[in-house]
């Protein structure tokens, strides 16, 4: 019984040592070291919110936000290239106080995270000159919005330099390269 609690409770007692069962023997400790008579449990505010927080971390990952429709990876390399450039494009061209334009960029910006997350580790992708150029321009709009927020639209100046850079994605990607 004893190790059952012990593993069930494992991620709770990690937060809080003192609720832990002693599995050495006690060692007695000078008056003046002792910082507490008496071990802390469940009884103390910190005890009940260690307890609390450790039981809340398992379920983090249900928060997590699932990607829309057309901004989710499928995991071959030149669909989702091309998927990636043309919501890009569509990022890059938004006015400011376009309908919808926080949520596109949210949307854009994780597709992005995850396209690079995972491509970069293929050596056969992270070579291709389409993936490199693709790489720049991402660095580019993440830069952008990572200084600037989700409502801020791309400058002339820096959207001129992007279009240019789709303009070679989209022929490395034609050529398969």
């Amino acid at each position: 019984m004893a190790a059952l609690f012990l593993c069930a409770a494992a991620p709770v007692l990690s937060f809080v040592p003192g609720l832990a069962p002693s599995l050495s023997a006690p060692v007695a400790a000078p008056v003046a070291v002792r910082m507490l008579a008496e071990p802390q449990g469940l009884t103390t505010r910190r005890g009940a919110l260690a307890v609390l927080a450790a039981a809340a971390v398992p379920a983090l990952p249900a928060f997590a936000m699932v990607p829309p429709e057309g901004y989710k990876l499928e995991k071959d390399y030149p669909k989702d290239a091309r998927k990636m450039l043309d919501n890009m494009v569509k990022a890059t061209e938004l006015a400011r106080g376009a309908p919808g334009m926080e949520d596109q960029v949210k949307a854009t910006r994780s597709e992005m995270n995850d396209f690079v997350a995972f491509y970069r580790r293929q050596p056969k992708v992270a070579g291709m000159p389409s993936f490199s150029t693709l790489y720049t321009a991402i660095n580019t709009l993440s830069g952008h919005y990572a200084s600037y927020g989700n409502k801020y639209p791309v400058p002339e100046k820096r959207r001129v330099r992007l279009q240019q850079q789709y303009k070679e994605i989209e022929r490395a990607l034609a050529r398969g390269k």
